[in-house]
């Protein structure tokens, strides 16, 4: 499904240059708006999903039940939904365009691709909910392979029950890395009542040890 995608969080792109707060350098200010004009221009944001029961009586490991922690995740929810979003090949390519001539600009539009698939997703999660049978529903939050104890070598398992390839065009690597980057696999469940567990901070996250936006003593925001 193609979504639009008119706007994103400028302070987010901002924290993901490890923005600290100060004053920021007029042209560097310029560019940030520069890129961010980009990055919308020509991202071509879709987003893919399946609702699928959660079983508890399975008797071998399914994709929803692969870690302690998704099992904590989905306390609450008899269904879950395997999500999948992208920003599409063009913006990857401008970022490459962007390497070969200006490492700054290249870095300003990287940065606005992670503020922008991140608006992505919570737009499409607004309009799954939109979709599913009139009833209310609470989500948990998005659980991503290489989150907490999630395995991302389940990437492809998710990327083959959403369809991503031929519905939106995402694919992965051999080791695992979602093709174009600028995309989101995840877990979210639905529950009936407001959940009672969330997971939520660096330390769940694949990428503790070696963030430099943790190191910098922030974080992305999600805590």
């Amino acid at each position: 499904m193609e979504i639009k995608l008119e706007a994103f969080n400028r302070r987010e792109v901002l924290e993901y240059l490890l923005w600290r707060g100060g004053e920021i350098e007029p042209e560097i200010d310029a560019l940030v708006d520069d890129c961010m004009a980009e990055t919308l221009r020509v991202s071509r944001p879709r987003y893919t999903y399946r609702v699928l029961p959660v079983d508890r009586t399975a008797q071998t490991p399914s994709l929803a039940f692969a870690g302690e922690d998704v099992q904590t995740l989905l306390t609450d929810c008899e269904r879950v939904i395997l999500f999948a979003a992208t920003l599409g090949a063009e913006l990857e390519m401008a970022i490459r365009r962007a390497q070969a001539r200006d490492l700054t600009r290249a870095l300003v539009l990287d940065c606005c691709g992670s503020a922008a698939i991140e608006a992505v997703c919570d737009a499409a999660e607004r309009q799954i909910m939109e979709q599913l049978p009139d009833e209310t529903v609470w989500l948990t939050d998005r659980f991503s392979p290489g989150y907490g104890d999630l395995p991302i070598d389940q990437q492809p398992e998710l990327l083959a029950l959403t369809d991503a390839s031929r519905q939106i065009g995402l694919t992965a690597t051999d080791t695992n890395i979602l093709v174009p980057r600028k995309s989101v696999t995840a877990l979210i469940g639905i529950a009936g009542r407001p959940q009672s567990k969330r997971f939520r901070g660096c330390a769940y996250c694949s990428m503790f040890e070696n963030c430099s936006y943790r190191k910098a003593g922030k974080t992305c925001g999600r805590t």
